[in-house]
């Protein structure tokens, strides 16, 4: 092994994906160990697959499919014939196994975080895994996607199912504030729902409710959370959507960390080196009208009068939900991922560009893609600054990640596949913004001192995960044309130990290990 030349780092660190269920039979192992990342963490935004109780599993897993994407529950009127990565390895397995076993199966396994990472436990990945519990999926446990406040009763379900998912080893409690049923809870709901943290080093990793207008109201509010809980707070994917929050927002929001650090409440964030992002596209609906789960959605946007409704709330700007629609525009918003017959061959286009071929208005055109896809549809949305996405990456409470979301079919977002090495090529070598010791800490040490676990270091003693690199030989091939294609250029990837990358070719050391928090 001859690094002459090159560069020896940790092994890559990414904290913020959502690849619950590609993390079984090496669903992504290669993509990630292909970009140098050695440790991966799931669970993001609120939207873990575990712990998902046994009441409502199955609705959990279909409103998730279009993050993370699926088991593919058998064949029905609202999936398409593709089949997920557990599903077809459980077939490969077992040829008598039924489609039904299987979702029984699924089933179990997201019912506890015990469950999930036992399960994942006897995956052999060439990647370091570890999991977020998501507290909107432990909400959805208890009380499915249904509006109001929690019982005592739920609340102390809520609360049995927080302490489960810690004792079984995750990393922390990730929040999608924005996402149904999260956005159920006000402030003081948050603070009541997650009292099991409180006065621990367990931090809560925040998809804020606003990321919008509103950015700065919604930061207070989870600093507020955090300070009363006496918690680390770890603020995902900072960025200021729509261009009359790009420039100054991003100083006012630093400054409001510094005022907390001096009130002791320990605050940092990540972010992705990309400008447009993805989520589900039903999130572009203002908050009241996702109310209820899918059934409830769907009848409210077959619904021509609710249709008006929706289309006024979304043409005016709002500091209390992240109206998307406004701040970037339906030219700027992409529909990723479609599956029907009637909408499938428009994945990829503008909602604009889809409304223009069907000559409507492209609200409607909006609301019956919502309907006829049963809301499983995800969106590109390009809504940043690459100004402002510099400005907070400079600062030292920041790392990077990639946001990675998995779909159930449809295109992915390059992220998937490059965002890493896009900081060292872009940003390191190319454009000379970060050195490469400040690029390298960004994915490395950086991380892992947010969720508390040993690693990112190459210290004796430590795990052996490992990059043998030369700067000048990585490239990221992944763009939103073609976005499934492995970097290359790296020399070696090391984990455990074990080579998972010789010079671009996969070995799948199936060395990896599951990071659970230490006790």
């Amino acid at each position: 092994m001859n690094a002459a030349g090159g560069y020896i780092t940790p092994g890559f660190l990414d904290i913020h994906r959502h690849g619950d269920w590609q993390a079984f039979g090496n669903g992504d192992d290669e993509l990630l160990n292909r970009q140098g990342l050695t440790t991966v963490v799931n669970g993001n935004c609120g939207l873990s697959v575990a712990p998902a109780g046994e009441k409502f599993g199955k609705e959990i897993a279909r409103f998730l499919s279009s993050v993370t994407g699926d088991f593919r529950w058998g064949k029905d009127e609202n999936t398409d014939d593709t089949e997920g990565v557990l599903l077809s390895k459980k077939k490969e397995e077992s040829c008598g196994i039924s489609e039904k076993e299987i979702e029984i199966d699924a089933l179990r396994i997201m019912s506890t975080m015990s469950a999930y990472l036992s399960a994942l436990g006897k995956e052999k990945r060439s990647v370091n895994t570890g999991m977020l519990a998501g507290n909107g999926t432990i909400r959805a446990s208890v009380k499915g996607y249904a509006s109001g406040k929690l019982s005592k009763e739920e609340l102390h379900q809520v609360w049995k199912a927080v302490e489960e998912a810690l004792s079984a080893g995750a990393l922390g409690i990730s929040l999608g504030i924005a996402y149904a049923p999260e956005f159920e809870y006000d402030r003081d709901g948050l603070v009541e729902a997650l009292q099991p943290l409180k006065g621990t080093d367990i931090p809560i990793t925040t998809h804020i409710r606003n990321e919008g207008d509103g950015i700065l109201l919604a930061l207070q509010e989870v600093i507020s959370v955090a300070e009363e809980l006496q918690i680390p707070l770890h603020v995902s994917h900072m960025k200021c959507i729509g261009r009359k929050n790009w420039g100054g927002t991003p100083v006012k929001i630093l400054k409001l960390f510094d005022q907390a650090a001096e009130r002791g409440v320990k605050v940092d964030f990540d972010l992705y080196p990309y400008l447009t992002g993805s989520t589900q596209l039903v999130h572009l609906l203002p908050p009241q009208f996702q109310e209820g789960g899918t059934d409830a959605i769907c009848a409210r946007l077959a619904d021509p009068f609710c249709r008006k409704e929706i289309t006024k709330v979304l043409k005016q700007p709002s500091d209390i939900f992240e109206n998307i629609v406004e701040l970037a525009g339906f030219d700027m918003i992409y529909a990723s991922t479609l599956h029907t017959e009637k909408f499938g061959s428009f994945a990829g286009q503008s909602i604009a560009k889809i409304a223009e071929q069907f000559g409507q208005d492209p609200y409607d055109t909006l609301y019956d893609i919502l309907l006829e896809e049963r809301c499983q549809v995800t969106m590109l949305d390009t809504i940043a600054s690459e100004e402002d996405m510099l400005y907070f990456l400079k600062d030292g409470r920041a790392n990077l990640i990639s946001d990675a979301i998995y779909p159930a079919g449809g295109k992915y977002h390059p992220r998937v596949y490059g965002a890493f090495p896009k900081l060292l090529t872009a940003y390191v070598r190319d454009k000379k913004i970060f050195s490469i010791e400040d690029a390298v800490y960004k994915m490395t040490a950086k991380p892992a001192q947010v969720l508390g676990f040993p690693l990112g270091t190459l210290e004796k003693g430590m795990p052996a995960d490992i990059n043998v690199f030369h700067l000048d030989q990585l490239s990221v091939h992944a763009d939103f044309q073609n976005p499934n294609q492995y970097c290359t250029g790296f020399d070696y990837v090391l984990v455990g130990g074990e080579i998972a990358i010789a010079h671009d070719v996969w070995r799948n050391s199936k060395s990896g290990r599951i990071v659970r928090k230490q006790q």
